[in-house]
């Protein structure tokens, strides 16, 4: 299925995006690969995991691929793209690179470089062809991206929060992947001992779920909301900043810097 026109402007526009400055001074930086394939009409969909319950961080969170800079890695797209393969089997001949976002804050405090990519050769129907590892995913889902910039009302909430040196607005869209997902391997040792595993009684518990979508909330919210603005060159249909919100990435870099940086940790 080819991209429609519509969605052909759109990855030019996030081709031209300019690529940010980066003055984050971090001892350690990670990437994740915001992959943009068609659905059936040729509209842009994005592809994102649901993390393992057994994994110590952000355990059963809609995320996308990514994880930290390996000493092999020429660069944070060599990050984005391996990371990609070993979570979920995409190939990394199977995206092509179209634009670096601005570096973003985790809650931990990670900086995380956002890698945009699409898929000249994929569809949304492929996504049986991909493998969640079952280590680090429980499911692999695709959404409309347009969806992060107008969602149902009923699939859309936020609250807003001090956070680092400032407010901010935390953004959570509902009922995701829905239509597209792909649950990872039923484990069959769950027991009262083993919670983490899925399986027995938990079985119609993790069918159910995927019956109802997951939510998309927090930092990656925030980026599929910011590559959506890009790609369709407009604004949300909602607020995107808390009231007095800190929107300077300068900013933001130096108060890092000072607090988390190289210079901090000495």
């Amino acid at each position: 299925m080819p991209f429609s026109q519509a969605s052909l402007q759109a990855l030019k526009n996030l081709q031209d995006h300019p690529r940010p400055i980066d003055n984050y001074e971090a001892k350690k930086r990670s990437a994740v690969l915001v992959t943009l394939l068609p659905n059936e009409q040729g509209e842009l969909e994005v592809l994102l995991t649901v993390r393992s319950s057994t994994l110590r961080t952000n355990a059963g969170d809609s995320a996308f691929p990514g994880g930290k800079l390996d000493p092999e890695d020429v660069d944070l797209c060599a990050t984005a793209k391996r990371e990609a393969f070993e979570e979920v089997r995409l190939p990394p001949s199977a995206s092509e690179v179209i634009a670096t976002l601005s570096p973003v804050l985790s809650r931990h405090m990670q900086v995380v470089t956002p890698i945009v990519a699409y898929c000249p050769t994929m569809t949304t129907a492929d996504l049986k062809t991909l493998y969640p590892n079952p280590g680090e995913v429980a499911a692999i889902f695709t959404a409309p991206l347009a969806t992060f910039l107008s969602p149902s009302p009923s699939d859309y909430a936020h609250f807003d929060m001090q956070w680092a040196f400032s407010n901010h607005r935390v953004h959570r869209f509902e009922r995701c992947g829905v239509s597209n997902h792909l649950l990872g391997e039923i484990d069959e040792s769950a027991t009262p001992q083993n919670p983490y595993a899925v399986g027995g009684d938990r079985r119609q518990e993790h069918m159910d779920r995927a019956a109802t979508g997951w939510p998309v909330y927090g930092m990656t919210a925030g980026v599929l909301i910011e590559v959506a603005r890009i790609a369709y060159q407009r604004e949300p249909d909602f607020e995107i900043y808390a009231p007095g919100q800190v929107i300077d990435d300068l900013a933001m870099a130096q108060w890092y810097n000072q607090t988390h940086g190289l210079r901090a940790s000495l």
